[in-house]
């Protein structure tokens, strides 16, 4: 795969149709050569973070999550509400990697899981730039209207080691 040039990129898309994702960042058209044959891009939603990471800065939530679990208003997880029958599917461009309760992902692989499957992000150990391409199943969540470019991505840090 060609490289892609991170620093070059927008901060990302969210809830994205695939045209608007591709019209929107078309230099990341590689990584969607090898997303899983049997699958029709179309038929997902999909989100992309862009971050810029320095040593101990995480790009994702640290701790154990799932996504996409529909939440009530208070904020609580309906897990009754979930469908472990549709995919979703990660890839990354490179450290830090994502881990999975079954061990950590390759970079530039796509990676199915479900809205059950456990993952927390893991620490950045030197600056980098690192992409994440997530592509949900449109019965699980589908694309918004409008408003698909990302105007910030997070990064998080842990608060007991972490300095400026």
């Amino acid at each position: 795969m060609s490289k892609i040039d991170w620093s070059k990129q927008h901060c990302g898309v969210h809830q994205a149709p695939l045209e608007k994702f591709l019209a929107l960042m078309p230099d990341l058209r590689p990584a969607l050569e090898s997303f899983p044959r049997n699958e029709n891009p179309h038929d997902f939603t999909w989100d992309v973070k862009v971050h810029m990471l320095m040593p101990r800065q995480y790009p994702c939530i640290p701790g154990w999550h799932v996504d996409n679990v529909p939440r009530q208003a208070d904020g609580r997880q309906m897990f009754d509400k979930v469908r472990l029958d549709l995919p979703m599917y990660m890839w990354i461009s490179g450290g830090p990697l994502t881990q999975f309760r079954t061990g950590y992902i390759q970079p530039e692989k796509w990676v199915r899981f479900t809205q059950a499957d456990e993952h927390r992000g893991q620490q950045a150990s030197e600056f980098t730039w690192r992409g994440f391409i997530r592509a949900t199943h449109k019965d699980i969540m589908p694309p918004k209207k409008e408003n698909w470019l990302r105007r910030h991505c997070q990064v998080y840090v842990d608060e007991v080691d972490y300095q400026w």
